[in-house]
C-alpha cells in the first residue's frame, strides 16, 4: 500500500498544481513510487489487453497502476478535463500523440490528426493538460507496467475515430481496486 504521508504530499503537490506549480514535484512523486507499483499484482487481463488498478481516490485526485501485456493499445483519448501524469515503472510504452482540430460543439463529431510517435522507457513521464492533445498508448514487446495520477479522478472521457472523424463518451472502470484508506 501506499504510506499515507507519500499521499499526503502527493495532495499537497496537487493543491500547489492548481495555484500555478508544483509539476516537477508530481514527477519526482511519481518516480518514488516505481517499486512499490512492480510490486502490485496485476488482476486477471481482460479483452482490452491491459488492466486498471485503483490505489487511491478523492475528490481531487486518483493513483492507478495499469499492467500492459506485450502489443496491447488504448483508444485515441482525452481524459475528461483532467491532468494526466503517468510513468512507465517498466517495459517500453509507445505513445501516439494526436490533436483535435475542430471546436468540440458537434456531438460525435471530432477532426483529429497525428501529431507524432515516442517512445517511452523506465523512468520516463507523459503528461495531458487539456482534452486537445490526445494519445493512444501501445504496449512495447514486454510486459508493461505504468503508475498514473489524474487530477480530478476521471469519471468520465472521450474516445476518438481518426478515419471516421468520429468521438463518443464512456466512462471508466477498474479492474481491481487496492487502497485501503
Amino acid at each position: 500500500m501506499i504510506a499515507p504521508e507519500p499521499v499526503s504530499r502527493l495532495a499537497r503537490t496537487l493543491d500547489d498544481l492548481r495555484n500555478g506549480q508544483a509539476s516537477p514535484e508530481i514527477v519526482r512523486w511519481l518516480r518514488a513510487q516505481r517499486e512499490y507499483a512492480l510490486g502490485l499484482p496485476a488482476p486477471p487481463c481482460g479483452p482490452h489487453g491491459y488492466t486498471r488498478s485503483l490505489l487511491y481516490k478523492s475528490e481531487r485526485f486518483e493513483v492507478l497502476v495499469l499492467h500492459w501485456k506485450p502489443g496491447c493499445a488504448t483508444s485515441i483519448h482525452d481524459h475528461g478535463g483532467a491532468n494526466c501524469w503517468f510513468a512507465v515503472c517498466e517495459g517500453v510504452m509507445h505513445v501516439e500523440n494526436f490533436r483535435r482540430f475542430d471546436s468540440g460543439q458537434t456531438a460525435g463529431y471530432a477532426r483529429i490528426g497525428l501529431e507524432g510517435r515516442e517512445q517511452l522507457r523506465r523512468g520516463d513521464l507523459d503528461y495531458r493538460q487539456d482534452d486537445v492533445h490526445l494519445h493512444r498508448c501501445i504496449a512495447g514487446e514486454q510486459p508493461v507496467t505504468t503508475l498514473h495520477v489524474y487530477a480530478a479522478p476521471i469519471e468520465r472521457f472521450r474516445i476518438f475515430e481518426e478515419r471516421t472523424e468520429s468521438c463518443a463518451e464512456t466512462s471508466c472502470s477498474y479492474d481491481a481496486i487496492l487502497t485501503a484508506f
